[in-house]
């Protein structure tokens, strides 16, 4: 189950228990999505990694596509009362592989709640996935990196955080990005030699090895401690990326901020103004970016608009400069009296549409998975038609985290549903 440390965002998503893993495709996101666009799609189980008779609960957090049918996701796995340890599943040919335990630094705690936040491909079967774990006796949080070259998983190992982080170190990675010619760079957060938390980058420059990570200055605007965490990246060249998160303003408000890396150097976080609608809330944020093949890029996440209800957002960059925060006030079909959407994860495609997931509140009262496509500047949001065995009532919530497209029509997305008897389970879909 995803930590509230690591995006409190995303708790909606997190109730209770550790979740399951559900993959869907789209339809072609050039059209408007329809209320039963998704309603003809077959649906297979990505099965966790081998266990024994206790059904392992599963989570899947991010997904990489490299092409259509080819796809990697990940996120963590228990089984029973055992360690949440993290894993990875693979996508060749339409057809997913039973998921993988990724090994740990050998440091990991004997019960290292671990989980991969982030994933991205440089290529078919080489990729980077990034999470945290807990360490030593004092079950510290720490982030990993794990490699994939030519197919094979390496032992996740520990960056080196900023000069002046804490003794022992804590950090957390929560995105990487990657270029087709091999460069990459991760975001997270770690807690400095004061105690606060600070956003943070690494880099990995094309066949070099992971640098030591460098802090991004918080806003201005930042509270003593900025409890500041990057969880989204978008990167149109090497030493050329822009990341989004949230920081506090306040011990009881967060803001969303985002910041520009230009010729390899990270400029100072700014803060990005929320609807003029939002009230002060801890849950506000900027979860994920893309970049369309113009230039500008997209974010996306949510706001508060009362003490019960959330409604996503959007944000736009260009050249530099990020716009306030936009309401996105499009709704499922479907949807309650009192509409609350949110949205974890967005990509663009080459035809400058982009689709972003997450989940909103049914007109029974649940949280169920959601998916918005934006074309043009304007949205339409769709509500997932669940499984045919998924829950009802108190059982019915669901969830999208990650959506990675690689065509006009070729997205795939990560997330989970709950079953008649609340248990969680691993599920795929494909138009091809």
């Amino acid at each position: 189950m995803p930590r509230e440390s690591v995006g409190a965002y995303r708790f909606r998503a997190a109730l209770g228990g550790a979740v399951g893993a559900l993959i869907f495709v789209f339809p072609a996101a050039h059209e408007p999505p329809s209320a039963d666009g998704l309603s003809s799609g077959h649906a297979t189980e990505v099965m966790p990694p081998a266990s024994t008779h206790i059904a392992p609960s599963s989570g899947l957090f991010a997904t990489a596509c490299t092409s259509a049918g080819n796809c990697v996701a990940g996120g963590d796995y228990q089984i029973g009362s055992k360690p949440v340890e993290p894993a990875v599943a693979m996508q060749s040919h339409g057809r997913w592989s039973r998921g993988i335990r990724l090994l740990l630094p050998p440091d990991a705690a004997q019960q290292p709640y671990s989980q991969v936040n982030g994933i991205a491909c440089s290529g078919p079967g080489n990729c980077v996935a990034v999470g945290d774990y807990e360490y030593g006796r004092s079950d510290s949080l720490q982030a990993f990196i794990a490699t994939e070259s030519h197919g094979r998983w390496a032992r996740a190992y520990a960056p080196r955080l900023p000069a002046n982080s804490s003794t022992p170190g804590s950090a957390q990675l929560g995105a990487v990005a990657c270029t087709h010619g091999g460069s990459c760079e991760a975001v997270g957060s770690y807690l400095d030699s004061s105690g606060n938390e600070q956003a943070m980058a690494l880099t990995k420059p094309a066949g070099g090895g992971w640098r030591q990570a460098t802090e991004i200055a918080a806003p201005a605007s930042a509270g003593a401690n900025p409890d500041a965490f990057m969880t989204g990246i978008a990167c149109t060249g090497p030493g050329s990326c822009v990341a989004v998160g949230s920081y506090s303003v306040s011990a009881t408000r967060y803001a969303a901020m985002g910041a520009i890396e230009s010729g390899g150097t990270w400029r100072r976080a700014t803060g990005i103004a929320a609807p003029h609608n939002a009230i002060s809330s801890t849950f506000t944020a900027v979860a994920s970016i893309s970049c369309l093949p113009t230039g500008t890029c997209l974010g996306v996440g949510e706001y508060a608009v009362s003490a019960t209800q959330s409604r996503a957002m959007s944000v736009t960059e260009s050249k530099g400069r990020f716009s306030p925060a936009a309401a996105i006030t499009a709704v499922p079909g479907g949807t309650s009296l009192h509409p609350s959407t949110y949205l974890l994860g967005v990509s663009c495609t080459p035809t400058s549409t982009c689709l972003a997931v997450g989940g909103g509140r049914n007109e029974a009262g649940h949280s169920v998975a959601m998916y918005m496509a934006w074309s043009r500047g304007h949205w339409r949001a769709t509500f997932l038609p669940p499984p045919a065995r998924a829950g009802t009532g108190t059982y019915a919530l669901s969830a999208l985290y990650s959506v990675s497209c690689t065509g006009r029509d070729e997205c795939t997305a990560v997330g989970y549903f709950n079953d008649r008897t609340g248990a969680r389970h691993a599920e795929a879909a494909s138009t091809h």
